[in-house]
Order: C-alpha cells, then sequence, then structure tokens
C-alpha cells in the first residue's frame, strides 16, 4: 500500500505535518496554529504567488478591515521565526501577495 509522505522540506527547513512540528536546521521552532497553518499552506504550494485575499479565504487571518495588515503582521512573525542567517523561504510580492521560495533539500 502507497504512503503518503507526511513531511514538506525546502532547505533547512522540514515541516512534519504527523507531529505538527517544524524545524530549521533540526532546531524545533515553536508556532502559533496560525502560523504553522499559514506556513503549511504557503510551503505547499511552494513557487506560485498566493494572493493575501485568497489566504484569508483560506481561513488563514481576520476577514474584518484589518486583515490584510494583519496577515502582513502574521507573515512578518512567521518569518521571524523561520528564517535565520539570511535564509529567505517567503517573500513578498508587492500588489499581489506572497510566494514560498521552493529550495532544494538540505540532504540532496
Amino acid at each position: 500500500m502507497p504512503t503518503t509522505s507526511l513531511v514538506i522540506r525546502h532547505g533547512t527547513l522540514r515541516i512534519d505535518m504527523e507531529q505538527y512540528a517544524v524545524y530549521v536546521r533540526e532546531h524545533p521552532v515553536l508556532l502559533t496554529y496560525r502560523e504553522y497553518a499559514l506556513l503549511v499552506y504557503l510551503a505547499s504550494h511552494a513557487g506560485l504567488v498566493v494572493s493575501t485575499r485568497r489566504l484569508l479565504e483560506e481561513g488563514l487571518g481576520r476577514h474584518d478591515h484589518g486583515g490584510i495588515r494583519a496577515m502582513g503582521e502574521l507573515i512578518g512573525s512567521l518569518k521571524s521565526r523561520i528564517e535565520l542567517e539570511g535564509e529567505r523561504f517567503i517573500e513578498e510580492v508587492p500588489g499581489e501577495g506572497y510566494r514560498f521560495l521552493p529550495q532544494p533539500s538540505a540532504d540532496n
């Protein structure tokens, strides 16, 4: 019976969806529920620009008038936790949204 991988790897980042755990350089990273859900969504769509509106529709942020600003704050918080010493996993695409930057796995 084939199994589906429940691990997403990009460079030094590893997301273990079975354990709800995130690691950078094999060190655990503590994330809030929203940060974790946002990271999984973006990493699952690596290389694609995902609009802020789409992220809000997916339930990853608030839907009120502050939703767009709050999403920017959530992205900033997430980046501060996972992007260490010059690593970049998420970039803002002005006027469009955000893109998770695909990276080869550290073990490749």
